[in-house]
């Protein structure tokens, strides 16, 4: 549930940089996890695995003279005056990130389901996912299908925005990253507790721990950690007696973004 001031401040954010740094940060980590397993001296294939309306990982990687497939149910033609916003928010994503504008192109962007790609098998040196798999309903199946379409050797990053976090119920504020503030009237882990406020968006509640089993079926994992710390202040003792004595750990409850990378 967007706060009042949420879609100013994110623009604002966009248009100041802090969101385009962000993006860029990402880019540094995946490129430190994976040293070792993927040859970034080459120019590789790579997967965007539901790269969004935005996709700064997909124009990032393009810029780096990658071969980038984007895939999302959001890659279809709209004229609308989201879509128009979505343009100009493309548009500052690239500048700040001192990207042409080619980079932002559509020209290898596919409409298709995660869970059923499109690809041919071992097409992909590298598959690379922010904050999807947590929407992903069939979580299973898009393993699957990643471990399909990776070559031997090729390796998955994804960061997932842990649904046991603060923010994990996405019904928070989305321009707060990481979440700081809870508004007046709502407890802290609302969506793990009493479930007062409505989910907006698909989520599939997984935690760590399932991520980790279902990756590893089909991978060697390599490396796996937290990579946003959020809600420590906001975890009262009550609070974490409440939830520790329903299974939960006080690392899983204050880990806001968590990164896998796996070996095919």
């Amino acid at each position: 549930m967007p706060q009042p001031l949420d879609y100013p401040t994110y623009a604002w954010q966009v248009w100041r940089g802090a969101r385009s740094r962000g993006e860029a940060d990402l880019d540094r980590c995946r490129r430190a996890d994976v040293a070792g397993y993927v040859d970034f001296s080459r120019p590789l294939t790579i997967l965007d695995l539901a790269n969004g309306r935005l996709r700064p990982q997909y124009a990032i990687l393009r810029a780096q003279g990658h071969r980038v497939v984007g895939i999302d149910l959001v890659n279809r033609p709209v004229s609308s005056w989201k879509a128009r916003a979505y343009a100009v928010a493309r548009a500052l994503y690239a500048k700040r990130l001192r990207l042409l504008p080619a980079a932002m192109h559509a020209n290898a962007l596919v409409c298709g389901d995660v869970g059923r790609l499109p690809f041919p098998d071992a097409t992909f040196d590298l598959v690379t996912s922010v904050a999807a798999f947590e929407h992903f309903l069939d979580v299973p199946a898009v393993v699957t299908e990643v471990a399909r379409v990776l070559k031997p050797g090729g390796v998955v990053w994804a960061a997932i925005h842990v649904f046991t976090a603060p923010s994990g119920g996405h019904n928070l504020s989305f321009a707060e990253v990481p979440l700081r503030h809870v508004p007046p009237g709502v407890d802290p882990w609302d969506h793990l507790r009493r479930r007062r406020l409505p989910f907006s968006v698909p989520l599939n509640e997984w935690r760590i721990r399932n991520y980790l089993a279902v990756f590893g079926r089909h991978f060697e994992i390599i490396h796996h950690y937290c990579h946003m710390r959020e809600g420590e202040h906001l975890l009262t003792p009550e609070i974490e007696a409440e939830l520790t004595a329903r299974g939960y750990t006080r690392d899983e409850l204050t880990c806001g973004a968590y990164v896998i990378v796996a070996r095919r």
